[in-house]
């Protein structure tokens, strides 16, 4: 109804249909026709007269930033290879339950290791835990090496 719009104001009767029809309140109605008959401004219209900007300027992007994305990005790719690096420790039956235990969306039961393994599930908890506490000192050792491998190149440009 939107013939009822007459001269840019809306009488009551009309505020009233209008509101009723869309299941909207009435005051909804009467903010949306002022909006809709202000005039359209632009983003690219200058903040000041003066210049200082333009409008669109202060707009801000709520994604997170690209540098920030690539660096996320660059940094789960470094910690997959530490990982799978780290991994070559550990023998076929550790990494299987490491594995299972750890790295699965849905992690096997000990239950159903120790049917795999044909040993007991407590057998299988102790090798789980024995085998990610030598994947933290291998990953850890990596992780110094690697700082002491940025602090010489970084001395060595000084």
């Amino acid at each position: 109804q939107l013939e009822a719009i007459d001269d840019g104001d809306l009488s009551p009767e009309n505020v009233e249909y209008i509101a009723a029809a869309l299941n909207v309140p009435e005051r909804d109605v009467v903010s949306m026709n002022g909006r809709m008959l202000g005039p359209d401004q632009s983003l690219n219209a200058p903040v000041r007269e003066e210049g200082g900007g333009e409008w669109q300027d202060w707009l801000e992007d709520p994604d997170t930033d690209q540098e920030s994305l690539v660096l996320e990005s660059d940094e789960l790719a470094h910690r997959s290879t530490q990982l799978v690096r780290a991994m070559d420790v550990l023998n076929e039956r550790e990494k299987h339950i490491l594995s299972e235990r750890r790295l699965k969306e849905e992690p096997a039961t000990l239950e159903e290791l120790s049917k795999v393994y044909g040993i007991s599930r407590e057998r299988v908890r102790q090798i789980e835990a024995r085998a990610f506490e030598k994947l933290q000192k291998t990953m850890h050792a990596s992780t110094q090496q690697e700082l002491e491998s940025e602090r010489s190149a970084a001395a060595n440009m000084a």
